[in-house]
């Protein structure tokens, strides 16, 4: 079923084109009467989709982020136990994990002193999974490993570096961890040169649902252009498959609707407590608010779609390349893990691609 079909959709639908140019008195009363009769029947799942829809959009016409109502408060989990759904039922984040990290231990166990840069490192739980499945890994070549965390944020890279310290000595072989507080964007070449070690061999760069946050296509062009000629040996990317960088606001309202449609569909099947789903809802929830409710200067989920990825890997010289690996799943709550596509794997809610995989050497 097209998601727009249903009535409240559509009509917020026909709002987002005109959202672009004068919105009437009728417009704005009309979005209000959407969003508080959502707002009454939030239990049901369509109305939660409208209701997060039309309060990114409100905040699109006043400018301001409204406090979440008193109704939802009944949705609120502890934070531990969120992040515990999204690691561990929330299936495209797991399997898109699993499938990089997979590929990320096969090449970086047959060498003897890699460098594993890491994009976006946030608090370090990918790497600390990278780290564990190299330590199990039968046959490695792997001495010394030289871990590059780049995060803009700088509690998130503490805790990493100390997570990332914690396992060091459990470590079958050395490890060194060098943070860099910096948006990648920010450093030049000279900058992520001087971050690696005197001698290595092979820098592996790894950015999971980070470079979208990149605003601008002349700094992502930037961004891997430095990469390529650093040289990274690969540039290892998971990105989610929806063009939010768009500028049309009803053209970026329908990409909407289609790739956070999906995951809100793909979240009532998973086998947690209602008041569980709905607040996993309300995370992406943030997500809509600002792809929908900010001006282009201060948005920041900023995705592209795969082939606009595709294209910018072909203008900066890289090479898209299928590695053989053993994956540990290939299946996860409804969302499989994809690797027959001829220059990509995905991770697929019945048969659409919502996460995109690359390998690019």
């Amino acid at each position: 079923m097209n998601l727009l079909e249903v009535t409240p959709l559509a009509e917020l639908n026909e709002l987002a084109y005109r959202l672009s140019d004068t919105v009437t008195e009728a417009d704005q009363a009309l979005l209000t009467e959407l969003h508080d009769q959502a707002l009454a029947d939030l239990d049901n799942p369509d109305s939660l989709f409208v209701y997060t829809l039309a309060k990114a959009m409100r905040r699109r016409l006043t400018g301001v982020q409204a406090a979440e109502h008193i109704y939802l408060q009944r949705f609120e989990i502890p934070q531990i136990r969120l992040f515990e759904l999204l690691i561990q039922q929330f299936p495209l984040a797991n399997l898109s994990q699993q499938c990089t990290n997979a590929l990320l231990i096969d090449a970086l166990s047959q060498l003897n002193s890699p460098v594993l840069m890491d994009i976006g490192i946030g608090t370090g739980m990918q790497v600390v999974n990278i780290l564990n499945g190299l330590a199990q890994r039968p046959n490695s070549a792997l001495r010394h490993l030289t871990i590059v965390g780049i995060e803009p944020f700088g509690e998130a890279l503490d805790t990493a570096q100390a997570t990332v310290s914690k396992l060091i000595d459990r470590m079958p072989f050395t490890v060194t961890f060098s943070p860099r507080l910096a948006f990648i964007e920010h450093l030049s070449l000279s900058d992520l040169q001087q971050l690696l070690p005197r001698q290595h061999d092979g820098v592996y760069t790894n950015a999971s649902f980070a470079l979208h946050h990149i605003q601008q296509a002349e700094q992502r062009r930037f961004v891997f252009a430095n990469l390529k000629a650093l040289p990274a040996k690969a540039l290892v990317l998971s990105e989610p498959n929806s063009d939010h960088y768009e500028p049309n606001y009803a053209q970026r309202f329908q990409n909407c609707v289609a790739h956070y449609g999906a995951l809100f569909n793909l979240i009532d099947q998973l086998p947690i407590a209602a008041n569980e789903k709905a607040a996993l809802k309300l995370f992406f929830g943030r997500e809509i608010d600002d792809v929908l409710g900010n001006s282009d200067e201060v948005r920041v989920e900023k995705h592209y779609a795969t082939q606009q990825w595709v294209d910018l890997f072909e203008a900066t010289g890289f090479q898209l390349q299928k590695r053989s690996a053993q994956f540990p799943m290939l299946e996860l709550n409804g969302a499989h893990l994809q690797t027959d596509l001829d220059n990509r794997y995905a991770t697929t809610v019945n048969g659409e691609e919502i996460t995109s995989l690359f390998w690019a050497e």
